[in-house]
């Protein structure tokens, strides 16, 4: 903390070998290098050498900031050069640890669970997105994010019999909630409001919706139809009014929704062309809860809706992203309708968050609008910012308003940021330099988002009095060339697909859902997620064929010299590097 450092400490942080300064970065760093993975963990603790404290204060309170496959030389690189003040500060202030090694598979469920439980994944049982049970057919799986699954103490649980209380927010395969003495928001996906744990997989009521007159320009889009407008009240002055209906389609949600149809009044406020929209339920505009023209978004607007598990209050914001003057291009964003309720613990937390520019979005939201083509990068980036503003104000009320000793949060928005981008983002993989460095532009920016919401959750907290961790699952890294697992043990003669009558049997890259057209009489082992080869193994599995002992041995060396052998015959590499026994 800046001002309180001792000489002690100042000669301590000069000499200790974790410190790293601008010029060391500056002399490791190539241009030509490409975008590498990393996990990161940074404390905010004073240096001390070995026999002396390295806390310089008494810790009354602890919590772990946890961010999802940021790539950390990267974020390292951002944060001294002063883009990340408040990462940097943690870093000058603390310890930063570079190459911390992950447990296997690098996979958020598993991962994000090895941290609060101290136990690896083949101990808590939390083994990939999917989780297997034994005795299960070997292509049936589920989602990895119910805490039923899981076989560990969590570190909250063991707290509160020490009289502690816990603070969860967002950290994912923690719902159904275990904590007693607390407070937890979400868990039961990667971001709020998204279900993957129990019950109806989906959102909770509603994924965006575009609005459109362009529908083949704009896929998915709901289209747009104008007609003279009529039966309004209270209509502003205007040379020309058009309106429609917006009907509402509630897509991916967990349970049938009401339908509903929103009115759309179009005007011409100076004669010069269509230049607003109202937005109404009723055609009464003194009632309307959106006014807008390009580019403007509206404040957050709470409505109910009707469900088949009864009355839902949602939040939600609408944008204009375009409109041109004959009203020919027009295009609507409505974000995510995000439920107000049935995501916390206790249940009447929810509606305490106040978060008057923040919405608690699916990460599909921000990243699904902007995949499809509905959004631009701006607007992107500001639904990126009030899914963390929100997060942070939810974070902040707690730690302000509510008892706690430990603190845990996951944001997950750097990992879906590299599935897309880290390709276009690598210089090794990009199609141009250019191309890289916009993509370079954006991840930053990202971060800085990130790094904002930090800094307000740490305005929330005494850290004279509080050790605080910020960490990670695993790292990113672009892809290259995709293979199948499953052509590989075909050709050892391991495993056996039927054909179709009639057809080639078309290649599949996992066994992870039934469908797989496997020949359970001829297969020894099959592939299963993101990195699990199975025996098949005869008394354990339905259609086992593989004894146990001897031959089941035989079959584990045989897939491991399949895949240690195997090159792939377009670049000639060898894409195996580690096989490894259970």
């Amino acid at each position: 903390r800046e001002g309180k450092r001792t000489e002690k400490t100042d000669r301590i942080r000069r000499s200790h070998p974790l410190t790293r300064d601008n010029e060391a970065l500056k002399e490791r760093r190539s241009p030509a290098r490409s975008v590498n993975e990393g996990t990161l963990i940074t404390c905010a603790v004073d240096y001390a050498p070995q026999g002396e404290d390295i806390l310089t204060g008494a810790v009354k309170k602890a919590m772990v900031i946890g961010l999802d496959a940021p790539i950390a030389p990267r974020v390292y690189r951002y944060a001294v050069e002063g883009k990340l003040p408040t990462i940097g500060r943690l870093i000058r202030e603390g310890v930063y640890g570079e190459n911390c090694l992950v447990p296997y598979p690098t996979i958020t469920p598993p991962n994000w669970t090895t941290i609060v439980t101290g136990a690896r994944p083949g101990t808590h049982g939390i083994t990939c997105f999917q989780v297997h049970v034994p005795g299960d057919p070997l292509d049936v799986t589920h989602p990895g994010f119910n805490t039923a699954d899981c076989q560990a103490e969590y570190i909250w649980t063991a707290a509160e019999r020490a009289g502690k209380r816990t603070i969860i927010v967002n950290y994912p395969s923690t719902w159904p909630p275990t904590v007693k003495d607390g407070v937890q928001l979400g868990g039961a996906a990667l971001g709020m409001n998204t279900w993957s744990s129990v019950g109806p997989r989906g959102v909770s009521l509603a994924e965006g919706q575009l609005f459109s007159t362009e529908g083949e320009t704009y896929p998915m889009s709901t289209p747009v139809e104008w007609r003279e407008a009529s039966g309004w009240r209270n209509a502003p002055k205007a040379s020309r009014r058009l309106e429609t209906d917006l009907r509402l389609s509630y897509p991916r949600a967990r349970f049938p929704v009401k339908e509903r149809t929103w009115h759309l009044l179009l005007l011409d406020t100076r004669g010069k062309g269509y230049d607003r929209v109202l937005l109404s339920e009723t055609k009464d505009a003194a009632k309307a809860f959106a006014s807008l023209s390009v580019g403007e978004w509206t404040e957050n607007v709470v409505q109910e809706f009707e469900t088949s598990q009864g009355p839902e209050r949602a939040v939600f914001r609408c944008k204009l992203l375009e409109l041109s003057g004959d009203a020919a291009r027009f295009r609507l964003y409505v974000t995510p309708l995000c439920a107000l309720r049935g995501w916390s613990y206790p249940e009447s937390v929810a509606e305490e968050i106040p978060s008057k520019e923040g919405l608690p979005m699916p990460l599909t939201g921000p990243f699904g609008a902007f995949t499809a083509g509905w959004v631009d990068q701006e607007t992107f980036m500001e639904l990126l910012e009030m899914m963390h503003v929100w997060l942070a104000d939810a974070a902040a009320y707690l730690l302000r308003n509510k008892p706690w000793d430990l603190y845990f949060m996951h944001a997950h928005c750097p990992d879906t940021m590299h599935h897309r981008f880290a390709t276009q983002m690598d210089p090794a993989t990009a199609k141009s330099p250019e191309e890289a460095e916009h993509w370079q532009e954006v991840e930053l920016e990202v971060y800085r988002s990130i790094d904002r919401a930090i800094a307000k959750i740490l305005s929330a907290v005494d850290e004279e009095e509080t050790l605080i961790i910020m960490t990670s699952d695993h790292g990113a890294k672009a892809t290259t060339r995709r293979f199948g697992v499953q052509g590989v043990l075909a050709s050892a003669g391991l495993l056996t697909l039927k054909r179709p009558t009639g057809a080639e049997p078309r290649p599949r890259l996992r066994a992870r859902r039934r469908g797989l057209p496997v020949d359970w009489t001829k297969t020894k082992a099959v592939p299963q997620r993101s990195c699990y080869i199975y025996v098949n193994v005869k008394g354990r599995d339905p259609d086992g064929i593989v004894e146990p002992g001897e031959e089941y041995e035989q079959v584990r060396d045989q897939v491991i010299k399949a895949l240690y052998e195997y090159t792939d015959s377009e670049t000639g590499k060898k894409p195996f590097t580690l096989a490894l026994r259970r």
